[in-house]
């Protein structure tokens, strides 16, 4: 079987036809080329706009203010066409001199959203729209960790909102609970006084604070469950352990006072009973489980103090009864 030579014109067009496809093809990677450098460079100019000054002392202006919600948007449309950009260059051309400059602008960029982001949380507890303040979180949480920058995120929510959490705590007149500090409470005559603090910043605590946390937690992080659990046990775990370390060190140290703390152990006992479903709803997670099984040792501590002390109070007082037959 012969094969069919082409002729020389049908050759001739051939040529033409992969010379031209192929300066289509580079044309269009060009064009390509030159758009995506035209979005790095506007979005560099917002990002630029808005780079924070740590030498400036000028008042912070947030771009979240809700007068800004124009720029907030353009703000972060720009982050999303760095990220865009950087992951299509990372891909198909590292030593494009644009991936630098993107890199450069997404740094300055996530350096005012976490200055964005800590300004945000502490202006929580006073803003009464609640619900701006948090889409507006949410906003920033989401757009930071898409961009790799999850652990900075998590850093300044924990630093932020664990101080809110222990100044709240304190505002209630929660202390550093220490046995030392128990045991001059006692002698004193002043644990009553402090006992009556704590079952009322317990309460507020656990229905208002720790409940609070929660729901900021699971609004903010509402698409990373990982990280949202993390950052409600970052913030909060501390300030709920060294809660329940009084009613701890309250059984630990009056074992020797016995009866003369009935009362106040059965207080505490029933505190903490009260707050049971809630305390299982807040601190179910493996990460913070340690703060539910602390306030279930102190409900079993509690339980046999009691019932210990109610014992020898009984035989105290068959004791004097027979005493004065």
């Amino acid at each position: 079987m012969t094969k069919t030579i082409p002729h020389v014109q049908d050759i001739q067009g051939l040529n033409h036809i992969s010379t031209s496809s192929s300066s289509s093809s580079s044309s269009s990677s060009c064009s390509s080329d030159s758009m995506m450098e035209d979005n790095i460079q506007r979005a560099e100019k917002i990002i630029h706009k808005w780079k924070i000054d740590s030498h400036s002392h000028s008042t912070f202006v947030s771009i979240f203010h809700k007068n800004n919600t124009t720029e907030a948007t353009l703000f972060l449309n720009s982050v999303s066409t760095l990220r865009r950009a950087m992951h299509f260059l990372s891909l198909n051309d590292k030593k494009s001199s644009n991936l630098s400059i993107a890199q450069r602008s997404m740094q300055i960029a996530m350096k005012r959203l976490e200055k964005e982001f800590h300004q945000l949380l502490l202006d929580y507890n006073h803003n009464r729209q609640h619900f701006i303040s948090i889409s507006n979180l949410r906003l920033i949480a989401e757009t930071m960790i898409s961009c790799g920058y999850a652990k900075e995120c998590i850093s300044v929510y924990k630093i932020t909102r664990k101080s809110s959490i222990n100044e709240a705590l304190s505002h209630l007149g929660i202390q550093q609970y220490k046995h030392s500090h128990i045991k001059k409470m006692i002698t004193a005559t002043d644990l009553q006084n402090q006992v009556k603090i704590w079952l009322n910043a317990f309460q507020i605590a656990i229905k208002t604070v720790f409940r609070e946390e929660k729901f900021l937690c699971d609004h903010v992080f509402s698409s990373y469950p990982a990280i949202r659990n993390l950052c409600f046990t970052n913030s909060t775990k501390e300030g709920a352990l060294n809660l329940l370390t009084f009613p701890d060190l309250i059984v630990a140290i009056c074992k020797r006072l016995k009866s003369d703390t009935l009362f106040v152990k059965m207080d505490l006992y029933n505190s903490i009973s009260d707050q049971w479903t809630e305390i299982e709803s807040l601190f179910s997670h493996e990460s913070i489980s340690s703060v539910k099984l602390q306030a279930e040792s102190c409900l079993h501590k509690l339980g046999d103090s009691v019932r210990t002390s109610a014992l020898l109070r009984r035989s105290e007082l068959l004791a004097s009864y027979l005493i004065h037959c």
